[in-house]
């Protein structure tokens, strides 16, 4: 059963991906490094993450935002609310906002 379900999803991915992509194999170790550096990387751990938001609970705070890029995203929305569905758009200002603040720290 395990077998055919995974023969079953490779073909599936394989469907989907356009054709000059790599094959699925060659994405698995890419994803799985991907996975680990988000793991491992991030500029917040787990517990630093779960602190930050139970603190903001218990002080009673309404908006309790985790991170640089939750900060960097609210007030992107805040700005333009009326583009806050433009993807795109929105997350090609906070990628410009980070690399603008990068520069600057």
């Amino acid at each position: 059963m395990r077998n055919s379900c995974c023969a079953r999803a490779s073909s599936l991915a394989a469907e989907s991906l356009p054709e000059d992509a790599p094959p699925p194999g060659h994405l698995r170790p890419l994803l799985s490094r991907m996975a680990n550096d988000f793991r491992d990387k991030a500029p917040l751990s787990a517990a630093g993450a779960a602190k930050v938001i139970l603190d903001g609970v218990r002080s009673g705070d309404w908006r309790i935002l985790v991170g640089k890029d939750a900060g960097r995203l609210d007030e992107a929305v805040r700005a333009k609310p009326n583009q806050a569905y433009d993807y795109a758009r929105l997350f090609s200002q906070i990628a410009a906002s980070a690399s603008n603040t990068a520069s600057t720290d």
